[in-house]
């Protein structure tokens, strides 16, 4: 089957993922269940292993739902392992550099594109579907590169002129503390650096990612209105939490 998540964000087409921390398949379940396109499976923050990742793609799988993975870091193993278990979307963290997103890119795409090992795995149905997935793999799986420092936005031209890289996706809490000023979301150097990412992906034609951890309809419709596309809503853990307090304070009135 196609993957439609890679298809939206080279046509700059709107995605709503969710994202989850929680290494329980139910919590996939239900994410993808209520019609998220994507479910991430933050495999950085989170406590999540990779037999669990994979359960998690089983049962997001049952759905029209893509599962991504966002790494630990980008190393090889982790990338090769994360697309061997399921994953068809992967997003990359901390990349500053072009060379680091090809690195990357490489790993990720079997020869003659790049040097990703061939092997029987769950990605190709324990070798049922081999020859179909390896013919399909490298067109199929979609290479989105987080930035979160300030060198990456110095770099972000010739990181999205990277043959392979799909999508870009900004990570605000870590791009602030590489300038010293943490969590200070509106401080100038913020503003100017996010407006230089967005202007870029509008320049090259790339999505433009967001994590809105805890939306609501102001911070959704500003992001829109700014352009971002690929915008994951939400965590599994911050749910809970605030429907728990919603419920409590309902009943405590």
């Amino acid at each position: 089957m196609k993957n439609t998540f890679r298809e939206s964000l080279l046509s700059n087409t709107l995605t709503l993922g969710g994202w989850m921390q929680i290494g329980h398949p139910a919590c996939g379940e239900v994410l993808a269940a209520v019609g998220f396109d994507w479910i991430c499976v933050d495999l950085e923050h989170g406590a999540i292993d990779l037999e669990s990742m994979a359960n998690i793609f089983r049962a997001v799988s049952a759905f029209d739902c893509v599962p991504v993975a966002r790494l630990p870091a980008n190393d090889p193993i982790w990338i090769r392992r994360s697309l061997d278990a399921g994953a068809k979307g992967l997003i990359i963290p901390m990349i500053k550099t072009a060379r680091e997103a090809q690195a990357a890119v490489n790993e990720a795409k079997y020869p003659p594109k790049g040097t990703r090992g061939f092997g029987y795995s769950r990605a190709n149905m324990h070798g049922m579907r081999f020859a179909e997935y390896v013919a399909s793999a490298n067109d199929d799986i979609a290479m989105i590169m987080q930035i979160e420092h300030i060198d990456a936005i110095q770099e972000l031209d010739a990181i999205l002129a990277i043959d392979g890289v799909d999508a870009l996706f900004i990570g605000p809490l870590d791009l602030s503390g590489s300038m010293g000023i943490v969590g200070q979301m509106e401080h100038p150097k913020m503003v100017a650096a996010l407006e230089k990412y967005l202007v870029a992906c509008r320049t090259h034609g790339k999505s433009a990612g967001l994590h809105i951890v805890r939306p609501h309809a102001e911070n959704i419709k500003q992001a829109l209105g700014q352009g971002y596309r690929l915008i994951a809503l939400g965590l599994d853990n911050v749910f809970i939490e605030e429907s728990a307090k919603a419920c409590l304070a309902l009943a405590k009135q």
